[in-house]
Protein backbone atom coordinates (compact mmCIF):
# COMPACT_ATOMS: atom_id res chain seq x y z
CA UNK A 1 0.00 0.00 0.00
CA UNK A 2 1.26 3.73 -0.91
CA UNK A 3 2.25 6.32 1.52
CA UNK A 4 1.67 9.67 1.27
CA UNK A 5 3.20 12.55 2.84
CA UNK A 6 1.16 15.82 3.81
CA UNK A 7 1.22 19.06 5.64
CA UNK A 8 -1.72 20.93 7.50
CA UNK A 9 -2.93 24.23 6.24
CA UNK A 10 -4.06 24.82 10.02
CA UNK A 11 -1.51 23.92 11.73
CA UNK A 12 1.76 22.86 9.95
CA UNK A 13 2.18 19.01 10.87
CA UNK A 14 4.14 17.33 8.42
CA UNK A 15 3.33 13.35 8.40
CA UNK A 16 3.05 10.66 6.40
CA UNK A 17 0.01 7.64 6.26
CA UNK A 18 -0.44 4.63 4.31
CA UNK A 19 -3.51 4.18 2.26
CA UNK A 20 -5.03 3.35 -0.73
CA UNK A 21 -5.14 5.82 -3.21
CA UNK A 22 -8.85 6.21 -3.60
CA UNK A 23 -8.62 6.94 0.03
CA UNK A 24 -6.30 9.22 0.35
CA UNK A 25 -8.21 12.56 -0.28
CA UNK A 26 -9.98 11.01 3.16
CA UNK A 27 -6.73 12.15 5.22
CA UNK A 28 -6.91 14.23 8.13
CA UNK A 29 -4.34 15.85 10.37
CA UNK A 30 -3.43 13.21 13.30
CA UNK A 31 -2.27 16.80 15.02
CA UNK A 32 -5.58 18.56 15.00
CA UNK A 33 -8.09 16.82 12.79
CA UNK A 34 -7.99 19.06 9.92
CA UNK A 35 -8.90 17.91 6.29
CA UNK A 36 -7.29 21.09 4.99
CA UNK A 37 -3.92 19.04 3.17
CA UNK A 38 -1.81 19.71 1.06
CA UNK A 39 0.23 16.77 -0.14
CA UNK A 40 3.87 16.88 -0.26
CA UNK A 41 5.26 15.13 -2.75
CA UNK A 42 8.59 13.43 -1.81
CA UNK A 43 11.05 10.62 -3.13
CA UNK A 44 9.56 7.37 -3.61
CA UNK A 45 10.95 3.81 -1.83
CA UNK A 46 10.81 0.89 -3.85
CA UNK A 47 11.41 -1.72 -1.59
CA UNK A 48 12.23 -5.50 -3.50
CA UNK A 49 12.81 -8.72 -3.20
CA UNK A 50 16.44 -9.84 -1.50
CA UNK A 51 18.43 -9.12 -4.62
CA UNK A 52 19.66 -6.00 -2.68
CA UNK A 53 19.67 -3.76 -5.95
CA UNK A 54 18.82 -0.24 -5.56
CA UNK A 55 19.70 3.18 -7.41
CA UNK A 56 22.27 5.55 -6.07
CA UNK A 57 21.63 9.59 -7.37
CA UNK A 58 24.69 11.30 -8.27
CA UNK A 59 26.89 12.49 -6.10
CA UNK A 60 26.26 16.39 -5.52
CA UNK A 61 22.57 15.70 -6.81
CA UNK A 62 19.45 17.21 -5.31
CA UNK A 63 18.96 13.98 -4.55
CA UNK A 64 21.82 12.43 -2.49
Amino acid sequence: MPTYDFRCQECGERFTVKMSWQEKDKATCPACGSRKLQQLFTGITILGGSSGGGCAAPSGSRFS
